[in-house]
């Protein structure tokens, strides 16, 4: 507290230089096969890849956690730099991301250390999970990570604006960008581990509602809530306190989600270590970050008791204001309302994955009863309240601020609703989930575009004059909520239509899904470096054309130094369509091999709606030019 900014500068930049140093130094110790580090032997070869001995660095237990100090570190620069100077928020901020990044720093050296000496002399190490050679652990953890540790920046900021007193509209303008950064990151993330998870796990699906994946999922939810509310508390100066709590939150469960991965309680391909005295640190971690934090919320938010509204009750003056924001219009009909009731969605879906992924552990613990929370639990609640989100997203973009009418909202944008309608006839025959789904995905997406082609008067004129005038920010929630109708879009879509069949396929053999022909045409044995395989190469045929489309190489591999066997699938990829083949071991007796085939349509359409919504996120987060405007 006593050190000038300056110096917390140099501190910062040195903190971030000598974690860099130390991932650089392992990074090069794989590299060089220096077998003389334990996280070297147990989790390297000689003859794995290059990318592989850089990526695999942070393969493990202890190379990831080097890597989230390292993440952790990099915000704490980066904090040191774009923060406005002279400010006690940006003092009482870094001290906050200082202590949080010290903690896993002596975690790190005391009980995770990649550093430590072999007892003897090695020549090679015992190989790495076939499953992580991909290059999915090149850009997945480190753009993950980005995003969970991304919320210790609004975290700091939370705590040092409880503690620095600033007004709610100042400290949004603030915090709001970081948590955007952190939210696209994060999305992004996820998104690249759903992709790994869909072509190297080989059962052809691209989320599988496992514990790990929710435990992402949690966080996410609960950001994008954050949000929306700071553009509230922005905009009207209220609700800070709510929102500082879903800030805290937010990085409480990303906390907790490296807990879960590490400690051994979670079951999953996604899991490092099962080691228990390993995961008691780090919830001894998590609690000291919770509870400090909690009590920091709780004491500092009766002292600056103003105008901001708390988790369950609202100051009369902040009432006042809302009631005029909301009903000046004399509507019940605002975005304001809208974006409340919206939030309220996340976090009763965020409930409801929480409860799903830690009950099977809390029962399994007090009586011993092991259970399974799978897809159909969440698949029916989690599904009905993301369209009703949708539908909400639709009417608050519709609604202004103040409060309209929502009746002329059939009148004036029947395009969208009569385009949304014109598919039922051609699904009416799908389950009711995928028929509501197709109709309000379509609605909201033509909704988004009709919208915009309003504002600026398409085909007039001025549209190009008009389009230059709308505002960055407008973009950018063009871009993400097109994102979420064409990410639900294909979800609907690849669910609904995909096809997979199964069968023994000797050389000449086929199977047919959809309108494609999948045909054996040869099987060989391979010999890699580090590893063997049998490679089957199969053409697919349309058979609208008769026209082959080309040729694709799926493989059964064996690794030789982990001895360990893996399918390597291949994918061949249409416009909207994808043909996925895994093939097994050859059965000699029937000189045949095992194929699966999946027809996985609307592949392409998930991973674009995924990246429009980051996009759109990332847009919002910068600095725009011009006057800033409420859209």
């Amino acid at each position: 507290m006593f050190l000038p900014l300056s110096s917390c500068r140099f501190i910062t930049t040195d903190i971030f230089f000598c974690v860099s140093t130390s991932m650089a130094i392992l990074i090069y110790c794989h590299i060089t096969n220096d077998f003389s580090l334990e996280n070297v032997y147990y989790h390297s070869h000689t003859t794995k890849p290059l990318i592989y001995k850089i990526c695999g660095v942070w393969g493990n237990k202890e190379g990831s956690m080097l890597l989230w100090t390292l993440v952790l570190t990099f915000y704490l620069f980066l904090m040191g730099i774009f923060i406005d100077n002279g400010s006690k928020l940006k003092k009482v901020s870094l001290i906050t991301q200082g202590l949080i990044c010290f903690c896993f720093l002596l975690f790190t050296l005391l009980e995770s250390s990649p550093f430590t000496k072999m007892p003897g002399i090695e020549t090679d190490g015992l190989g790495f999970n076939p499953i992580l050679q991909d290059i999915g652990l090149a850009i997945h953890p480190p753009i993950l990570y980005l995003g969970y540790l991304g919320f210790s920046v609004p975290f700091s900021l939370s705590i040092a604006g409880l503690i620095a007193k600033v007004e709610g509209n100042v400290w949004a303008k603030i915090v709001r960008p970081w948590v955007l950064i952190s939210w696209s990151l994060l999305t992004l993330g996820i998104s690249l581990g759903s992709w790994w998870a869909y072509r190297e796990l080989g059962w052809g699906g691209f989320w599988f509602w496992d514990p790990v994946e929710n435990v992402s999922l949690m966080p996410w939810l609960i950001a994008v809530a954050l949000t929306h509310l700071l553009l509230v508390v922005r905009n009207f100066n209220v609700l800070k306190n709510f929102a500082i709590l879903l800030t805290l939150t937010t990085f409480i469960l990303s906390v907790t989600g490296t807990f879960l991965v590490r400690s051994g309680i979670l079951t999953s391909v996604h899991t490092f270590a099962d080691d228990p005295r390993y995961g008691l640190y780090i919830l001894a971690l998590l609690g000291v970050i919770t509870v400090s934090s909690l009590v920091i919320f709780v004491v500092f938010t009766r002292k600056n008791h103003t105008s901001a509204m708390s988790f369950q009750c609202v100051t009369l003056e902040s009432e006042k204001k809302l009631a005029t924001q909301v009903t000046e219009g004399r509507r019940l009909f605002s975005r304001l309302t809208m974006m409340l009731m919206n939030n309220l969605l996340f976090i009763t879906a965020f409930f409801i994955v929480f409860v799903g992924t830690l009950y099977p552990t809390v029962l399994e613990y007090l009586t011993g009863e092991l259970i399974s929370v799978g897809a159909p639990y969440y698949n029916s609640l989690f599904n009905p309240i993301a369209l009703a989100i949708l539908a909400l997203t639709i009417i608050g973009q519709y609604c202004s601020w103040q409060g309209n009418s929502l009746l002329p909202i059939f009148r004036e944008y029947r395009f969208s609703f009569c385009s949304a309608a014109a598919i039922l006839p051609f699904i009416f025959h799908m389950e009711l989930i995928i028929v509501l789904s197709i109709t309000i995905s379509i609605a909201l997406l033509i909704f988004v575009l009709e919208a915009y082609s309003k504002r600026i008067r398409l085909f007039k004129s001025e549209s190009i004059l008009l389009a230059k005038k709308v505002s960055k920010s407008y973009y950018a929630m063009m871009a993400a909520h097109a994102g979420v109708a064409i990410l639900v879009l294909g979800i609907a879509y690849s669910v609904g239509w995909q096809e997979k069949k199964e069968n023994y396929l000797k050389i000449g053999d086929s199977i047919t899904v959809n309108k494609f022909k999948v045909t054996l045409r040869n099987i060989e044995l391979i010999k890699e470096k580090n590893f063997h395989a049998v490679r089957g190469t199969m053409d697919i045929r349309n058979l609208l054309n008769n026209k082959i489309l080309g040729e694709i190489t799926p493989e059964y591999r064996f690794y030789l130094v982990e001895g360990q066997k893996n399918v390597e699938s291949s994918i061949y990829h249409n416009l909207f369509s994808d043909i996925y083949v895994v093939i097994g071991e050859i059965d000699k007796s029937k000189s045949k091999i095992a194929a699966k085939v999946h027809y996985k349509p609307g592949m392409s359409i998930i991973w674009f709606g995924s990246f429009l919504i980051a996009f759109g996120s990332l847009l919002a987060a910068f600095p725009f030019s011009g006057r800033a405007r409420i859209v």
